[in-house]
């Protein structure tokens, strides 16, 4: 008894093998529209958001220091949420400051300002941010009770701060501090102009 011969393999139009049928590409200009309305939308929620909290934060601000109102009376609960315990930990000015962080990414997004330049913006506003509460400190005498300027971050660490290096060294950290994160993030450092005048203003003596 023989076996019946192999049978060959024969695509078929119906094998998914030989299916020629594709789904369509997406349009580039689709896509690019797509994600320039995405960037839009973004820019718009975040500079919205800045103002909304730069509008919290003056109310705020004001209540601290005039004792009247608040953030709740313009913009509600939401707002109260947002600035009491950010001003009552970085003090007001410090706290005035935040909103710009957000602004400047809006303002990246729209293609007002470049990556790089919103990256080293951001970060130093931030730094701006934890070192001017700790000077507003400074200047209060470094009292251990939380104030409206420096808020509850500045006040303890300009009293530790003056307990370990003494008032004329509590401003050198500070001035040390401003000048490295100004090189560190904005690429200029304030002592390098004030050598270089220096340096000038010596030869010009010599010369003479």
């Amino acid at each position: 008894m023989t076996s019946p011969p192999q049978r060959r393999w024969t695509p078929t139009l119906w094998s998914r093998s030989t299916r020629t049928d594709r789904s369509p590409n997406s349009d580039p200009k689709e896509s690019a529209k797509a994600s320039a309305l995405s960037r839009e939308l973004r820019g718009i929620a975040l500079l919205l958001f800045a103002l909304f909290l730069t509008g919290a934060l003056g109310a705020e601000g004001f209540a601290r220091f005039a004792e009247n109102g608040g953030a709740a009376v313009n913009f509600g609960w939401l707002g109260t949420m947002l600035a009491h315990p950010i001003t009552a930990f970085f003090g007001w000015p410090a706290a005035a400051l935040l909103p710009l962080a957000p602004a400047a990414h809006a303002l990246r997004l729209f293609g007002r300002l470049e990556e790089s330049k919103d990256r080293s913006w951001m970060v130093f506003l931030l730094g701006l941010v934890v070192i001017l509460p700790v000077a507003l400190g400074l200047t209060e005498g470094g009292v251990r009770q939380a104030s409206a300027w420096a808020g509850l971050w500045g006040s303890f660490s300009a009293f530790y701060l003056l307990q370990l290096a003494g008032p004329a060294g509590a401003w050198v950290l500070i001035a040390l501090a401003m000048c490295g994160l100004m090189a560190a993030t904005l690429s200029w450092n304030p002592l390098r102009v004030v050598i270089g005048k220096r340096k000038l203003r010596t030869e010009g003596v010599s010369t003479g």
